[in-house]
């Protein structure tokens, strides 16, 4: 499982028979009435959630959508979605991206321009976690947004260490573990969070984990929450080897950012960009750096 699907497995399981009670925190003046069954082209278009909900008490299409990171193609598959869905409903549709960690995020709108003119415009909204204020969701009691409090501002480890014993007297087993697991997981990769509180927060938590030993279900959500985080420091590798790669052919042979592109599009190991980063680096002229970019991939 890749780690977008593992996070939009834990947004799906975190709303739950939950939503109602979530999705008017997420999209004020919205009331869930359904989860919708979307048949959109799946070929192409895999919506993540898609509800049925009154927004201003009219009936909607809310899509939402999760997105661990950046990805400057969002907007074009926001209007895929928006456009398939509106089709088959004919009902408005509010579109909607839920950014759990801190990234660079496309502000919306979309716009589609010609000369002097926009063509076509779409609107959709876009939720930043770290932007929201765990002190109002604490404040508030929403236990089931809890799971995500460690990427919003003004968490520390007090306020966490709260809104894990209210989980503690809100949930049985096994609902309990699983927020949990979710828990543990955006706390480590929280950005809004002091070394010193995630610590003392993964200290608190080592009183759980017998709990969650116990439980088979629970071992395998934390089997692929320790994939996905294994998963998650290879693909930084990787970006971060690509991008210094570029940057490298951009400097010494700009002639040839295109073969290094597609050059690199070959090779999926750490190893392997980092061998091409060292040739690259070394080549005594054009002509060398040519053929390191021709050359096959051994792996």
């Amino acid at each position: 499982m890749t780690e977008p699907q593992m996070y939009d497995s834990a947004l799906k399981s975190l709303l739950g028979d939950e939503v109602a009670e979530v999705l008017p925190r997420l999209l004020p003046g919205s009331q869930y009435v359904s989860e919708q069954n979307i048949e959109i082209d799946r070929s192409t278009l895999k919506a993540d959630l898609v509800y049925n909900i009154k927004y201003k008490g009219i009936p909607h299409v809310l899509n939402m959508e999760l997105q661990t990171g950046s990805d400057e193609e969002m907007p074009i598959r926001m209007l895929k979605y928006h456009v398939g869905l509106f089709d088959k409903h004919r009902k408005p549709v509010i579109s909607m991206i839920m950014y759990p960690f801190e990234t660079k995020i496309p502000e919306p709108p979309f716009q589609e321009w010609s000369v002097d003119e926009v063509l076509l415009e779409l609107k959709y909204k876009v939720l930043p976690l770290w932007k929201l204020d765990a002190q109002e969701f604490i404040r508030d009691h929403v236990v089931p947004m809890y799971a995500l409090l460690p990427a919003m501002k003004g968490a520390n480890a007090q306020l966490l260490l709260q809104a894990i014993e209210e989980m503690k007297q809100h949930y049985t087993m096994p609902k309990l573990g699983n927020h949990l697991v979710r828990f543990r997981t955006i706390l480590r990769r929280s950005k809004s969070l002091s070394n010193k509180d995630k610590q003392i927060v993964e200290e608190h938590m080592q009183y759980y984990d017998s709990l969650l030993d116990s439980d088979p279900y629970i071992q395998q959500k934390v089997a692929l929450e320790r994939t996905l985080e294994r998963n998650q420091a290879r693909q930084e590798m990787l970006d971060l080897l690509r991008s210094s790669i570029m940057e490298i052919v951009g400097r010494r042979f700009p002639s040839l950012t295109e073969k290094a592109q597609q050059r690199m599009a070959q090779l999926q190991e750490v190893t392997d960009l980092k061998d091409l980063m060292i040739q690259i680096s070394t080549a005594p002229n054009l002509t060398a750096a040519r053929r390191i970019l021709k050359e096959t991939p051994t792996h």
